[in-house]
């Protein structure tokens, strides 16, 4: 009895470890979505509540008649210039996948909007295993187009699988 107590004890461990590198989706801004802020500094202040990590989701919520999420360099954020972004998604809800750990900048294209507060600045720093972006020299992944986009299968997809098997095998063995 004493073995299957510490067997259940030793599967509620592993998998409460795998659990925690699942990815997780981010509703930028929470319940006000991505619109113009009350001031400037609301998606600086949802941002610094949470720690982003290779894997995750951006997902911005909008009014598409009225706003877009682009994606954009540091000097264009700063000085919210919207002439060259990187990727614009026009259709809400629209998801960025964080794939590599970096700085990742955001803002609305619409006239007026990044100066009024509707921009935000991220960092995705690197996993504590290793790192997950390109070598030097190699080309980043791409980045999305337009509309809504979906992410590649992330690690915590896998890690479903893994914990299914897992617990099979423990409780096999625990049944035999």
């Amino acid at each position: 009895m004493a073995d299957v107590i510490i067997a259940a004890c030793l599967l509620g461990v592993v998998v409460a470890f795998l659990s925690s590198a699942e990815a997780t989706n981010y509703t930028v801004g929470g319940s006000g979505g991505w619109k113009i802020p009350s001031s400037t500094g609301v998606y600086s202040d949802w941002a610094s509540q949470h720690t982003f990590e290779v894997g995750d989701v951006l997902v911005f919520d909008f009014d598409s008649s009225t706003h877009d999420v682009a994606d954009v360099t540091k000097e264009d954020y700063d000085a919210c210039n919207t002439d060259s972004p990187i990727t614009v998604l026009s259709t809400s809800p629209a998801t960025y996948p964080l794939d590599i750990a970096s700085e990742y900048y955001f803002l609305c294209t619409t006239a007026g909007h990044c100066s009024q507060g509707q921009k935000m600045a991220i960092t995705v720093p690197e996993p504590p295993s290793g790192p997950t972006s390109s070598p030097p020299g190699s080309l980043p992944p791409p980045s999305p187009t337009t509309g809504v986009t979906t992410s590649p299968p992330s690690v915590g997809s896998s890690l479903g699988v893994v914990q299914l098997v897992l617990f099979t095998a423990i409780l096999m063995a625990l049944l035999g």
